[in-house]
């Protein structure tokens, strides 16, 4: 099975050029208004959520506020919510999400997090030539596990889609929809960009769940659990032929410090859980000169 990571492709406005979700969050602020404490603006700028933090608040940009009259709540709007290196932080619209995105780079690869739909297709357009169109049906089979599933189990959706090998190169418009009808459509993060593959995953992979809930005592002792979310550490040894040695770190260097997916993929075995949204934590390659080497990749997800 190889492991694949993909090198994102920034997505700001110049190359997000539509999309069906409004950014209509909070009022967008006005350098003529006057705000209120808890008052809530939006910035077309930055797409982020501000607060005020002060009555009387008039003529101070939020934007370039140093925490004097607005809180940053760290939060894009709902439409850039996809594009926020957050899965939790969700996009979300009845019926069905719109985007379209006309890549500044290659990309052959796009993944989606957090989704809650029941379908969702690409589209690709070469000016009004449409030069590639893929529907995929999100519907999870993983829970079937006996008969009574299979008819009591309920239907489970697939939470996360990786595809690549589509043709989205700079100056095509790539269509992503996303379709729940009669309900909500969601989505937690998109990336789009190159996939690459580093090497051939070995026995031994790990995939550790990490808990960030915390234990607290009350004033009789008695135990509280503070419930929080969980991440998880995906420890991956992967075989790399050493001539490549320079090109896998030279991949791994240039994903640093990016929210990337990376998955397993192979044509005959599932990918036993290695897809995920994360970044890469640790990375150490000692070379065999003879042949292969062996190495270990560690990331981490993010919520």
């Amino acid at each position: 099975m190889d492991f694949n990571i993909i090198a994102p492709m920034p997505v700001t406005d110049v190359e997000l050029v539509a999309s069906n979700i409004a950014e209509d969050d909070h009022p967008v602020w006005d350098a003529g208004a006057t705000y209120g404490q808890g008052d809530r603006v939006i910035s077309l700028v930055t797409h982020r959520i501000y607060e005020s933090v002060q009555p009387g608040n008039l003529g101070n940009d939020p934007v370039s506020d140093d925490g004097t009259w607005w809180l940053d709540l760290r939060l894009a709007t709902k439409r850039w919510s996809a594009f926020d290196n957050r899965r939790s932080n969700k996009a979300s619209r009845a019926d069905e999400i719109t985007y379209s995105i006309v890549p500044t780079r290659d990309c052959d690869a796009i993944s989606l997090f957090g989704l809650a739909a029941g379908s969702m297709r690409i589209e690709v357009w070469d000016g009004s030539l449409k030069i590639y169109d893929q529907s995929f049906e999100l519907a999870d089979t993983g829970h079937v596990v006996s008969m009574y599933t299979y008819f009591f189990g309920g239907i489970f959706y697939a939470r996360q889609k990786v595809l690549n090998g589509f043709p989205g190169y700079i100056g095509h418009r790539i269509d992503i929809t996303i379709s729940a009808p009669g309900g909500t459509a969601e989505v937690g993060h998109i990336v789009l960009g190159r996939n690459h593959i580093l090497g051939t995953i070995m026995d031994g992979a790990e995939i550790g769940h990490v808990s960030h809930s915390r234990k607290e005592f009350d004033q009789f002792g008695d135990e509280l659990l503070i419930k929080r979310g969980s991440t998880r550490k995906v420890t991956v040894p992967l075989r790399v032929p050493t001539l490549q040695a320079p090109r896998v770190m030279d991949l791994v260097s240039e994903v640093d410090g990016l929210v990337t997916a990376f998955y397993g993929s192979s044509e005959y075995a599932p990918n036993y859980g290695i897809e995920d949204l994360g970044f890469v934590d640790d990375h150490t390659q000692p070379l065999d000169a003879a042949g292969d080497s062996i190495f270990t990749l560690v990331l981490k997800t993010i919520k």
